[in-house]
């Protein structure tokens, strides 16, 4: 997992490319707090998303709940897509999911 970040003031914009898995979640949790001290604003892309759990899917709803923060995720990948859907958490992280064509038919009966 790697996490790439660019700073502008008080906003963030971080590229996740990899596995958000338990095995990873851990180190990522400690870049992404050392990361959000000082910033108001963060974009968190996770378009380079390979696989992810329910740990993966913890950290993003922590990052969410950050007190005073603003946190927004981008560029969902399906894998992303289908576990928010499976735990019916769309809702409660806020932000838009778009889904494309391809992965609408694959899932029509």
């Amino acid at each position: 997992m790697s996490l790439v970040t660019e700073r502008s003031g008080k906003t963030a914009r971080l590229t996740l490319d990899g596995e958000l898995t338990i095995y990873e979640v851990a180190g990522i949790k400690a870049e992404l707090a050392e990361v959000m001290h000082g910033i108001d604003e963060i974009e968190i892309d996770l378009g380079g998303i390979a696989e992810i759990d329910t740990a993966g899917l913890q950290l993003m709803l922590i990052a969410k709940r950050n007190p005073g923060k603003h946190v927004r995720f981008v560029n969902h990948p399906p894998c992303v897509l289908r576990l928010i859907d499976l735990a019916n958490l769309g809702g409660m992280l806020g932000d838009p999911l778009f889904i494309s064509a391809t992965e609408s038919a694959r899932n029509m009966p």
